[in-house]
């Protein structure tokens, strides 16, 4: 078969060789108008059960394609205005789509079959390359129901009633209705369901629910004259999803029957959801209402949520197509959006894939985009998925099968597209100008921009003495305030505590009844027995009155050493009751400053000691001090020692907390800097422990580096 030009226009030219058959079962069948309004035919190949579009120039060439005559071929297509160039073209597009798709035979003599098989059979994948496309999504035809369907399509024919319509629409508004009454009820009924038990229940009715949609399907298609070849499985992401093959609606004219068969399954489905509902309003708790709320909440989500999804090839898709009169309407508005995105980039000045009107050509654009997004979230979470839910390094290797096949490909066939049109591309000032950008990108990508690694730190001072009273009491005077330089046993806080007053003054009373009896002991002779009992006793009560007193003493809170003091707060009022563990204040010794800080696993490799960095405070409002980096710890940390820094206290460091430790989520290594030397000035006077951050400085590292360094590691940790 020759795919060269043929002049169908000039007679001066050779007679060309003849065209081959067209296999005979092939039959082509008046279609839907096109969206330009243009009529169209339906070809039909019953082998495959496949279906093919043709326009007028189409369907021209294959009408006369049997009687092998070009001249009159070649005059028809001059009638309709196509002449010249553009028939040859023409012609020749349809050769070479006969031939590809398979619908032609070989030379005069052969069997049609036998020449079909023979062309599948070389056009049959390799085993690897049908793995590579469809392990994600394997189809597997079960029964073949069209016979079922005709003899039974009687007993359901009152649904497709306008009556019937109504009725189920009026039930769901309904028992929607009734269920916003019982809405906590009804929620509540899902964490019941929260269990193995309830994960089997709703597969149970999930598949019957599917089972009566794709019926909905096919017993519509049925109803339009549409035969149902086969029903089955379909593996998506190894998850077991019913199908129904209705290829054949599209050899009907009328879009309103492509439509109703499209929306038969979400139909079936509330229709389902409908009378489950108010079952469930109706019925008694029990094993009935259960069943019905699962039915309910399976329809309910399965209809709104999944099947009218029209990014992906679910019911959603083919209402949309069929709504707007587009068939074929993803790789029609791919093949859009893929001019649009390259005109805007390099403006090209390439005619319209197709002309079609301009409001729907710029709808057809936005679908191609909106699906391009959703399918880049969707495959990489699906390549998520795979990698969690397989043994490594199986499930490693899947899901870079997923992203690379998913992702890449249509990617990488792009650029193959601007590739072979660089020169064109180049000929533009938008073309040179990516040209700049993208080896400008590709230079930033090479040089060491990153010369900083961060990580979460705590400031605090190396002399930081806190005054803690030790036991519950009231403040009763604040001598000192915040800023405030005191000397060593100078007075910061008077404290009472009245329990120990009390207790102070029952012991005085206690030890004077002992003298009294140790007194009385000279002329009592039961007295003078207990003689050395008594003076045990006293002995024990005025040490512990004496103790009781050196407590009261330390109820003035005093520095320990000279410094300034910090933390005060301004509820440390007279009159506040505080605990015994209560830090009520600081005093800060003029010293250096402490800085501990958390650094990944992927950055600690950068840092050597002795290398200078930064401590930035979280608060705007907090100190911003230099600092040297003097220790750097060989492990891991197995726990956080800086609670500040924790998520369950707000902090940035995400922790699992085991009693009273918190076990870093990541990998951290603590290291330990010195900040710069210096008096606490009057801003920095209240520092104790300050959360932030530190960026040390280190040797630069190239986005290449760093993409390397992640993939090394992360093929380390999985073999």
């Amino acid at each position: 078969m020759t795919s060269a030009a043929i002049p169908i226009d000039l007679p001066e030219v050779p007679k060309p060789p003849p065209l081959p058959a067209l296999r005979q079962e092939l039959r082509i069948e008046p279609g839907a108008p096109l969206v330009n309004g243009a009529p169209s035919w339906t070809l039909f190949d019953p082998v495959r059960h496949a279906f093919f579009q043709l326009g007028q120039i189409e369907f021209v060439i294959l009408s006369h394609w049997a009687s092998g005559d070009l001249a009159r071929i070649g005059a028809d297509l001059e009638r309709r205005g196509v002449s010249g160039d553009e028939a040859n073209e023409a012609f020749n597009t349809v050769v070479e789509f006969a031939a590809s798709n398979g619908l032609t035979i070989g030379p005069v003599g052969r069997d049609s079959v036998a020449a079909f098989m023979e062309q599948r059979a070389s056009n049959k994948k390799a085993a690897w390359k049908w793995l590579l496309d469809n392990y994600l999504f394997i189809r597997i035809p079960l029964v073949k129901p069209a016979g079922f369907l005709d003899r039974t399509i009687e007993h359901v024919r009152p649904l497709w009633s306008v009556y019937s319509l109504i009725f189920f629409a009026a039930l769901a508004v309904l028992s929607l209705f009734l269920v916003s009454r019982q809405w906590d009820a009804f929620m509540a009924s899902f964490l019941y369901f929260f269990s193995w038990q309830g994960l089997i229940a709703y597969g149970a009715g999930l598949f019957f629910v599917k089972i009566l949609h794709e019926l909905g399907h096919a017993y519509t298609a049925t109803r339009y004259g549409c035969r149902v070849p086969t029903m089955g499985v379909s593996f998506l992401v190894m998850m077991p999803v019913l199908y129904t093959d209705t290829s054949s609606a599209w050899r009907l004219t009328s879009r309103k029957q492509r439509l109703a068969i499209d929306c038969a399954g979400v139909a079936a489905e509330l229709m389902v959801a409908s009378i489950a509902t108010m079952a469930w309003v109706i019925l008694p708790d029990g094993t009935a209402r259960s069943v019905a709320f699962i039915l309910a909440t399976t329809s309910w989500i399965m209809s709104l949520a999944i099947n009218l999804n029209p990014f992906m090839r679910f019911d959603g898709y083919y209402v949309l197509a069929d709504f707007l009169n587009v068939p074929n309407l993803q790789p029609r508005a791919f093949a859009l959006g893929k001019w649009r995105l390259r005109e805007a980039l390099f403006s090209l000045g390439e005619p319209v894939p197709e002309s079609v009107p301009t409001k729907l050509r710029r709808g057809m654009i936005i679908y191609a985009y909106a699906t391009w997004i959703y399918r880049f979230f969707l495959f990489t979470g699906i390549a998520i998925l795979v990698y969690n839910l397989f043994f490594q390094p199986l499930g490693l290797i899947l899901a870079v099968v997923e992203l690379a096949v998913f992702i890449g490909r249509p990617v990488l066939a792009e650029m193959r597209e601007w590739a072979r049109m660089r020169e064109q591309i180049l000929g533009t000032r938008r073309g040179k100008t990516w040209l700049w950008i993208t080896g400008g990108l590709l230079l930033a990508g090479f040089l060491p921009m990153d010369r900083h690694v961060s990580g979460y730190a705590v400031l605090s001072p190396v002399g930081a003495s806190p005054i803690v009273s030790g036991e519950p009491a009231r403040v009763v005077r604040v001598i000192a305030e915040n800023g405030q330089t005191v000397a060593a046993g100078d007075p910061i806080i008077e404290l009472d505590a009245p329990e120990l007053a009390a207790e102070a003054a029952s012991t005085k009373v206690r030890i004077a009844q002992l003298d009294l009896q140790l007194g009385r002991s000279v002329a009592d002779t039961r007295d003078r027995s207990n003689r050395a009992v008594i003076e045990r006793e006293l002995a024990r009560e005025r040490n512990k009155l004496a103790g009781l007193e050196r407590r009261a003493d330390r109820l003035i809170l005093r520095a320990s050493g000279p410094g300034t003091v910090s933390g005060l707060t301004p509820d440390m009022h007279p009159g506040r009751w505080i605990g015994g563990e209560e830090v009520i204040a600081h005093v800060v010794t003029p010293s250096d400053y402490d800085v501990q800080a958390y650094v990944p696993e992927d950055d600690i490799w950068r840092l050597e000691q002795g290398a200078l960095g930064t401590f930035v405070a979280s608060d705007a409002g907090g100190p911003s001090r230099s600092a040297k980096l003097v220790e750097i710890s060989s492990s891991a940390i197995s726990r956080l020692e800086q609670p500040i820094l924790a998520s369950t206290n707000g902090g940035p460091i995400a922790v699992d907390k085991d009693g009273e430790e918190l076990a870093p989520r990541e990998a951290l290594y603590r290291i330990r800097m010195i900040a710069e030397k210096g008096a606490v000035s009057g801003e920095d006077y209240q520092i104790q422990l300050v959360p932030g951050a530190v960026q040390i400085r280190t040797d630069g590292r190239s986005f290449a580096q760093w993409a390397t360094t992640q993939l090394a590691r992360m093929f380390r940790r999985i073999f």
